[in-house]
C-alpha cells in the first residue's frame, strides 16, 4: 500500500519537487528519486524513505528467490509476476538499472524457450548493488535524522 502511494506520486509528475542542488545519482540508485518522495509524510513524522527502503530489503530477497525458483522450474507465469513486481517496487525507490533487468527477465519469459539463466544472475548481482547502495542511504537518512533532533 504505501509502495503504492508512493508510486502514484511519482508518477504524478512530483519528482520535480526534488532539489537538485548536488547531484545524488549513481549508477544504482538515483537518490534524486528517493528525494521527491520527502514531501510525503507519515503520521509519526518518520522518514517515509527509510520506512520504503525497508519494506523493499524485507520483500525483494524473497521475490528474487521466487525468480530463481519459477525459473529452474519453468513456471513462466509465476516468474513474470515475481519480474514485474521486482520490476516496480526496484523503478520506485529509484533502482533503474535493476528495473531494467526486470523489464528485460519478464519480456523474455514470455517466449517460455529462451534461456534466461542469465538475465536471473543479472537480477541477483543487481540486487546485491542495489541492497548496498540502499542501506548506505538509510544509514545517512538515520543519521542525518539523528542529528536533525538534537
Amino acid at each position: 500500500m504505501l509502495f503504492d502511494q508512493v508510486a502514484n506520486l511519482n508518477r504524478e509528475g512530483n519528482a520535480s519537487f526534488a532539489t537538485s542542488t548536488v547531484n545524488l545519482t549513481n549508477d544504482v540508485l538515483d537518490a534524486e528519486v528517493l528525494k521527491s518522495f520527502e514531501r510525503v509524510k507519515s503520521n509519526d513524522n518518520s522518514d517515509i524513505v527509510i520506512e520504503l527502503i525497508e519494506l523493499y530489503l524485507q520483500s525483494t530477497p524473497e521475490r528474487i528467490q521466487t525468480i530463481r525458483k519459477a525459473a529452474a522450474e519453468n513456471e513462466w507465469d509465476v516468474l513474470k509476476r515475481a519480474a514485474h513486481t521486482v520490476k516496480g517496487s526496484s523503478s520506485t525507490l529509484g533502482l533503474r538499472t535493476l528495473a531494467k533487468v526486470c523489464q528485460a527477465l519478464e519480456a523474455r519469459s514470455w517466449s517460455c524457450s529462451d534461456s534466461i539463466d542469465d538475465l536471473v544472475e543479472a537480477v541477483e548481482s543487481q540486487f546485491v548493488e542495489a541492497r548496498e547502495a540502499l542501506l548506505a542511504e538509510r544509514k545517512r537518512r538515520q543519521y542525518r535524522s539523528i542529528h536533525r533532533t538534537k
